[in-house]
């Protein structure tokens, strides 16, 4: 079976002020580092970023490295369309470094056998519908998680779905789209240490995770 990745490293970093995937985290390592290390292991890896930035990274590595879009599902489509054929591709962010305790090789699995399966951490916390400055509603949190990345899926059907239907609304990940053209995701329960940096307060853990 052979696997490829698609590491998204398009992102303006506009809460956080920077370019989050390019902060240093150790004297001689920045955060996209970790994910690159992490996911050539499992074959042909394609990074997609601002036209920008396409030279820097070029100069860090020996990879592939495509445009991004204005949008995330644009960026993933390029990545998509880069990659020479597969049979699982992952996707990734670029600002979740922190990739140990993640069982890919059961999410790789689980791709293959149910065609699309994702990372998630069950939701400790209360959760309110917000409306305004109001809460409306206590949701049943058993039945909520929160997603993360990677995601695996099959990649023939996903790049069909993204060709068709990447102007099809705002979807905020790929399994968004595949549940409602496809059907079910595959959940397999993650880690909590899989931080997405949104803040500066984010960075500080993820420096403090990767020692």
């Amino acid at each position: 079976m052979k696997i490829a990745s698609v590491i998204v490293a398009a992102g303006e970093g506009r809460r956080f002020g920077r370019k989050k995937q390019f902060e240093k985290v150790t004297y001689d390592k920045i955060v996209l580092d970790y994910s690159v290390e992490k996911f050539t292991k499992f074959g042909e890896v394609v990074i997609v970023t601002k036209e920008d930035d396409i030279q820097f990274i070029n100069n860090r590595y020996n990879l592939k490295v495509v445009n991004g879009g204005n949008e995330r599902k644009d960026s993933v489509l390029n990545g998509l369309l880069a990659l020479n054929d597969c049979n699982i591709v992952l996707i990734h962010d670029a600002v979740r470094p922190v990739l140990f305790g993640l069982d890919m090789e059961k999410l790789i699995k689980e791709a293959s056998r149910f065609g699309a399966a994702i990372f998630y951490i069950p939701i400790s916390d209360t959760v309110k519908l917000k409306n305004e400055c109001f809460s409306k509603a206590t949701l049943d949190r058993e039945k909520l998680v929160l997603s993360q990345t990677p995601q695996a899926f099959d990649y023939k059907k996903l790049v069909n779905i993204m060709k068709k239907y990447v102007d099809e609304g705002n979807f905020t990940d790929e399994a968004a789209l595949w549940e409602k053209f496809y059907g079910k995701v595959k959940l397999i329960e993650g880690s909590k240490k899989n931080i997405k940096i949104t803040t500066k307060e984010d960075l500080e853990i993820v420096k403090c995770l990767l020692g």
